[in-house]
């Protein structure tokens, strides 16, 4: 897992609506081993709110095969990749092809 830290927060606004607002600092512990359900937020024309979309459930080796559409990184996924860059690149002293030493904000 990894450490996130945001300002970004969703609260009730004064006719029940969530909103996205920029709020004070947290940091929580996203655990990479728990399953997540992905969603987006898709404008309703009819209603005028924002509708949750979840995109299904999260797969696994046994679930039957996916489409091409579902086989893409997440940000929870690409942001763990970055917690593991920050973590084992110096200590780990990797280096690229040429053998000169990465600098992890630049893998």
């Amino acid at each position: 897992g990894y450490h996130h830290t945001t300002k970004w927060s969703w609260i009730k606004d004064c006719w029940g609506d969530w909103v996205y607002v920029l709020g004070e600092e947290k940091t929580e512990y996203v655990k990479m081993d728990q399953p997540r359900s992905c969603s987006y937020q898709k404008w309703n024309d009819i209603t005028k709110k924002y509708e949750t979309i979840v995109l299904g459930n999260s797969s696994s080796p046994k679930d039957a095969e996916h489409g091409v559409e579902l086989r893409g990184i997440t940000l929870r996924q690409l942001r763990a990749i970055m917690a593991n860059i920050k973590r084992r690149c110096v200590t780990e002293k990797w280096v690229d092809f040429k053998g000169v030493k990465l600098d992890p904000k630049k893998v």
